[in-house]
Protein backbone atom coordinates (compact mmCIF):
# COMPACT_ATOMS: atom_id res chain seq x y z
CA UNK A 1 0.00 0.00 0.00
CA UNK A 2 1.74 3.60 -1.07
CA UNK A 3 1.87 6.41 1.54
CA UNK A 4 3.13 9.62 1.59
CA UNK A 5 3.27 12.71 3.23
CA UNK A 6 2.07 16.06 2.45
CA UNK A 7 2.58 19.75 3.77
CA UNK A 8 5.01 22.28 3.79
CA UNK A 9 7.88 20.22 5.84
CA UNK A 10 7.01 16.87 4.22
CA UNK A 11 10.42 16.56 2.64
CA UNK A 12 11.86 16.44 6.30
CA UNK A 13 9.54 13.53 7.14
CA UNK A 14 7.10 15.69 8.49
CA UNK A 15 3.54 15.95 8.17
CA UNK A 16 0.30 14.75 6.74
CA UNK A 17 -0.09 11.07 5.94
CA UNK A 18 -1.88 9.61 2.59
CA UNK A 19 -2.52 6.74 1.83
CA UNK A 20 -3.43 4.97 -2.10
CA UNK A 21 -6.21 3.05 -2.44
CA UNK A 22 -8.57 2.27 -5.53
CA UNK A 23 -6.66 5.14 -7.56
CA UNK A 24 -6.87 7.76 -5.50
CA UNK A 25 -4.87 9.16 -2.12
CA UNK A 26 -6.69 9.90 0.47
CA UNK A 27 -6.00 10.68 4.24
CA UNK A 28 -6.56 9.56 7.80
CA UNK A 29 -8.21 10.31 10.70
CA UNK A 30 -6.47 11.08 14.04
CA UNK A 31 -9.30 8.89 16.44
CA UNK A 32 -6.88 6.35 18.25
CA UNK A 33 -3.55 7.76 16.44
CA UNK A 34 -0.61 7.23 18.77
CA UNK A 35 2.86 6.59 18.12
CA UNK A 36 3.08 3.01 17.00
CA UNK A 37 0.60 3.56 14.26
CA UNK A 38 3.49 6.51 13.34
CA UNK A 39 6.40 4.22 13.64
CA UNK A 40 4.96 1.94 11.19
CA UNK A 41 4.46 4.90 8.74
CA UNK A 42 7.53 6.07 9.65
CA UNK A 43 9.54 3.03 9.41
CA UNK A 44 7.14 2.46 5.99
CA UNK A 45 9.02 5.44 4.33
CA UNK A 46 12.55 4.38 5.85
CA UNK A 47 12.93 6.77 9.16
CA UNK A 48 14.06 5.30 12.41
CA UNK A 49 12.08 7.41 15.12
CA UNK A 50 8.65 8.74 14.33
CA UNK A 51 5.74 10.91 16.55
CA UNK A 52 2.38 10.94 16.55
CA UNK A 53 1.03 14.43 14.75
CA UNK A 54 -2.71 14.91 16.15
CA UNK A 55 -5.41 16.64 13.23
CA UNK A 56 -4.56 20.07 14.99
CA UNK A 57 -1.02 19.52 14.41
CA UNK A 58 -0.77 18.36 10.76
CA UNK A 59 -1.77 20.41 7.73
CA UNK A 60 -5.72 19.67 6.52
CA UNK A 61 -6.27 17.54 3.42
CA UNK A 62 -8.68 17.79 1.19
CA UNK A 63 -10.27 14.77 -0.90
CA UNK A 64 -10.80 10.86 0.07
CA UNK A 65 -10.58 10.17 4.04
CA UNK A 66 -9.40 6.51 3.67
CA UNK A 67 -9.18 5.43 7.36
CA UNK A 68 -10.05 5.83 10.74
CA UNK A 69 -9.51 4.06 14.33
CA UNK A 70 -6.19 2.57 12.53
CA UNK A 71 -4.36 0.29 15.45
CA UNK A 72 -0.31 -0.78 15.09
CA UNK A 73 1.10 -2.93 17.51
CA UNK A 74 4.44 -0.64 16.15
CA UNK A 75 6.18 -3.95 15.15
CA UNK A 76 4.46 -3.82 11.00
CA UNK A 77 6.26 -3.56 8.21
CA UNK A 78 3.69 -1.56 6.62
CA UNK A 79 0.48 0.01 7.46
CA UNK A 80 -1.97 -2.22 5.35
CA UNK A 81 -0.88 -4.34 8.31
CA UNK A 82 -2.46 -2.82 11.21
CA UNK A 83 -6.19 -2.78 12.03
CA UNK A 84 -8.85 -0.28 11.09
CA UNK A 85 -12.33 0.59 11.05
CA UNK A 86 -12.34 0.09 7.14
CA UNK A 87 -12.00 1.66 3.62
CA UNK A 88 -13.81 5.42 3.46
CA UNK A 89 -15.75 4.27 7.03
CA UNK A 90 -15.12 7.75 9.45
CA UNK A 91 -16.74 10.19 11.65
CA UNK A 92 -14.56 13.19 11.34
CA UNK A 93 -13.53 15.91 8.74
CA UNK A 94 -10.50 17.20 7.38
CA UNK A 95 -9.31 19.22 10.47
CA UNK A 96 -8.76 15.36 12.04
CA UNK A 97 -6.36 14.09 9.83
CA UNK A 98 -3.42 12.43 11.25
CA UNK A 99 0.51 12.99 10.75
CA UNK A 100 3.60 11.88 11.59
CA UNK A 101 6.58 13.40 12.69
CA UNK A 102 9.81 11.23 11.30
CA UNK A 103 13.36 11.10 11.42
CA UNK A 104 16.92 9.38 10.98
CA UNK A 105 18.44 9.60 14.42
Amino acid sequence: LPIRLRGPSSAKGSGRVEVFYKGRWGTICDGGWDTMDAKVVCRQLGYLFARALQGWEAPDGTGHIWLDGVGCTGREQNLISCSHGGWGIHNCGHDRDAGVQCSAQ
